[in-house]
């Protein structure tokens, strides 16, 4: 929708702080508490490629950010403190959780397409070191599929148990076992095959859906999603069996073989917001990269991305495009929560915020290159009132009260630069977009 812009900054791929490169692949995103500041982090769990025409990986870093802008990174686990040989280059995807049992962090990693161990350490930023002795935790020949791309499944109130899920839709599809309290052991005899099956719910696997491997299963509500290379499918229980809904990577390039840009990718809400952390492709397969985008989704439980996001990134937002779309916030309280819009047809028209009543705030970080004597004008239906904030401080307010969308118009006088700007909704309140010219 938004034309690229000379001035524009891009987050997109993440680029932590002094890194050299970020050649970064196979994300999964979790939130977890810095020790050093006390404050909540979001954690990103990498590899990293080194090779072009082939996968040279050689250890698992972890990246790390408060504000989703700027990361730092360190290396999370040595391929010398696994069991591994000490110059493999093999050290695929993983994950990390921490344990509901011991409260310690538990990073699972694969031995390329052969088989999965696990680490373990005090700190989500580690250093984690081998939690078994250097034997894996799923060997090979544990399933008929191969034990690698480890996706950690925790216990909810609806299932007391944590499970690993593994392997590829391309030898004898995804297969999850239990894990026990310890999480360093599979529990023996729960080892289970999670299909997919087509959309018209035939209980026929689906296999090879352009070929692909690591699985990651969420939550949003009360269904289930399975994500893998840009695919989705959805379930009432979280092992199964899926049912094939959509490709969310379709508009996207793909390699020559088929498989989408998009490949490896991890899911997680943070502050009210939903986020997408995705393997992105560049011109050689075995050169990738971490993308970060907000993930929306619709009434029927379709998954939707926007291209300005994904080419831009989450967190900041630059002043001179067309628009900002309210969906793009980066914190709502409780009493705030996005929406899809249809038109009369019920056809999808995009997303907005709502509220019915109270006071709340949508915050929006990071805005840059606001030109001196600017206007903020916001699209925004309901009865109440909109009030705009930069760093705390109020620019001004503007009275709604229109049941279909209109336009009100707030003054930011000398406001320039970059800051963060709020929105705090009183009333009975819905925004779709605003913008700053």
């Amino acid at each position: 929708m938004n034309a690229p812009h000379p001035d524009e900054r891009l987050h997109n791929p993440l680029a932590p702080v002094g890194r050299p490169d970020n050649r970064f692949p196979d994300p999964h995103i979790k939130i977890f508490t810095n020790p050093d500041t006390g404050n909540e982090a979001m954690y990103v769990y990498v590899g990293h490629d080194e090779g072009f025409n082939e996968f040279i990986m050689k250890d698992w870093y972890v990246l790390w950010s408060e504000d989703l802008v700027h990361w730092q990174w360190k290396r999370a686990l040595r391929r010398e403190d696994t069991y591994l040989p000490d110059d493999s280059v093999n050290c695929w995807a993983c994950d990390c959780v921490r344990s509901p049992w011991d409260g310690k962090y538990y990073l699972y990693y694969s031995n390329a397409g052969e088989d999965t161990g696990v680490a373990v350490s005090d700190r989500p930023d580690g250093p984690f070191v081998d939690a078994r002795g250097k034997t894996p935790i799923l060997p090979k020949g544990i399933t008929p599929t191969n034990s690698y791309d480890p996706d950690i499944i925790l216990p909810d109130e609806d299932d007391p148990n944590a499970y690993i899920l593994f392997g590829s839709d391309w030898t004898d599809h995804y297969w999850a076992m239990q894990l026990k309290e310890n999480m360093t052991e599979v529990v023996p005899g729960t080892a289970r095959k999670v299909p997919v099956y087509p959309a018209d719910g035939t209980p026929t696997e689906l296999l090879g859906v352009l070929r692909s491997d690591q699985a990651e299963v969420f939550r949003y509500g009360d269904t289930w999603y399975m994500y893998w290379a840009g695919r989705y499918a959805t379930s009432q229980n979280r092992l199964g069996p899926y049912i094939f809904r959509a490709d969310i990577g379709k508009e996207i390039p793909h390699y020559p073989d088929g498989r989408c840009f998009i490949d490896h990718g991890s899911f997680l809400e943070w502050k009210g917001q939903w986020f997408y952390a995705v393997s992105h492709g560049t011109e050689s397969w075995s050169y990738r990269q971490s993308w970060l985008m907000y993930l929306h989704v619709c009434d029927d439980g379709t998954l939707m991305l926007d291209e300005t996001i994904r080419r831009c990134g989450v967190g900041s937002y630059f002043a001179g495009w067309d628009r900002i779309e309210a969906e793009w916030y980066m914190a709502i309280p409780a009493g705030v929560r996005k929406i899809e819009l249809k038109a009369a047809d019920g056809s999808h028209e995009g997303f907005a915020v709502t509220q019915e009543s109270g006071t709340n705030d949508v915050q929006y970080p990071h805005v840059y290159s606001i030109p001196a004597g600017s206007t903020m004008k916001l699209h925004i239906r309901g009865r109440g009132t909109v009030e705009a904030l930069a760093d705390g401080r109020s620019l001004g307010t503007a009275q709604v009260d229109a049941a279909d969308f209109t336009d009100v118009c707030i003054s930011l006088g000398a406001l320039a630069g970059e800051h963060d700007l709020t929105l705090r909704l009183t009333g009975c309140i819905t925004l779709d977009w605003f913008t700053l010219k």
